[in-house]
């Protein structure tokens, strides 16, 4: 397994590196000091999983080139980005998640919490690059290996979390995903009560895969349990 860790830190480096080693003796670690190199890097290198270290103390990069940063990441690649930050704050939390960034852990987290996320996130990444397509009566089709999303035969460029949350739907099609799952699956296991947060992400997903998003052919709504794409996309 190959990591990408970015940040300027040896401490963290090294408390990573020996983490991730208690499961991936193999690992082949890659560091890079200069966040503003990484999607260069990550070309180059072709890592399995990228850390990018948010470090209040850290001047090189301001809050917003952060955030460019990784949406410049995952407009060249899908590898999966976790952001290791002792920061609380919640904003900082949703736009990182919305810029791409698969998850948000703390460098205290208990080591086999945090070998359980990168390993979870290892096999998302691999199904969704050896997926099968999913298609709903004509209207709406998912290429599980290219990523690419379409409404009608019309292409829709979706956030990494908006793909996430649409296929993880699609592939319980029929079946109700709890407000708590979905946000469990889609955000992280630190997410399970921020229902407003799913309500965000899902006014957004339904802006623009749905004809009129007030009245949703695609993605429904079940009062007080959480939401579903059904057999039949047709409305009730």
């Amino acid at each position: 397994m190959k990591a990408l860790i970015i940040s300027y830190s040896q401490d963290l480096l090294q408390a990573i590196s020996s983490v991730l080693k208690v499961r991936w003796p193999d690992l082949c670690l890659v560091h890079a000091n200069d966040a503003m190199e990484s999607p260069e890097i990550i070309q180059r290198e072709q890592p399995d999983v990228v850390m990018f270290h948010f470090s209040e103390q850290s001047e090189e990069a301001p809050p917003m080139n952060r955030f460019d940063i990784i949406s410049q990441i995952h407009s060249l690649s899908s590898v999966p980005l976790i952001i290791v930050s002792q920061g609380n704050d919640v904003m900082d939390k949703v736009k990182a998640l919305e810029m791409g960034a698969d998850d948000w852990v703390s460098p205290s987290s208990i080591p086999m919490e945090f070998i359980a996320k990168v390993n979870a996130l290892l096999r998302r990444s691999y199904r969704n690059k050896h997926g099968v397509s999913f298609f709903l009566n004509d209207k709406l089709s998912i290429n599980y290996a290219t990523r690419q999303v379409h409404i009608s035969g019309k292409s829709v460029k979706l956030t990494p979390i908006q793909y996430k949350l649409l296929c993880h739907l699609a592939e319980n099609q029929g079946r109700v995903c709890s407000s708590t799952e979905l946000l469990q699956h889609v955000w992280g296991p630190n997410y399970s009560d921020e229902k407003e947060l799913l309500k965000l992400g899902v006014y957004r997903l339904r802006s623009k895969i749905e004809e009129e998003p007030s009245s949703p052919k695609i993605i429904f709504n079940e009062r007080g349990i959480g939401y579903i794409i059904r057999a039949s996309a047709s409305a009730e």
